[in-house]
């Protein structure tokens, strides 16, 4: 369940990446990195945090467990790569 989680949230990490960088102007690519990336990652990872939260009230400690360690990975890759593709197209 958790490599499960951790790859599809890297997945849709690269998805929005890649439809930001395709979909903006080359001039425009680093604000559109800067603006929508931060956001993009920021709602990935407050989700999975409060999709854990919402499980272990249910009850469900493996989702739990699997959704708040994704939302830790998320947050660390996420912003490397933001990092990395701003120091590129910023």
């Amino acid at each position: 369940m958790l490599i499960k989680a951790i790859l599809i949230n890297l997945l849709l990490l690269a998805i929005y990446c890649t439809l930001i960088i395709t979909g903006s102007a080359a001039s425009d690519r680093g604000f559109s990195m800067a603006i929508g990336g931060g956001i993009c990652i920021a709602l990935q990872v407050g989700l999975n945090a409060f999709s854990g939260l919402i499980m272990l009230a249910m009850g469900k400690r493996q989702f739990a467990i699997a959704l708040l360690i994704s939302a830790g990975v998320v947050a660390g890759v996420g912003f490397v790569s933001w990092l990395i593709l701003l120091s590129i197209y910023g």
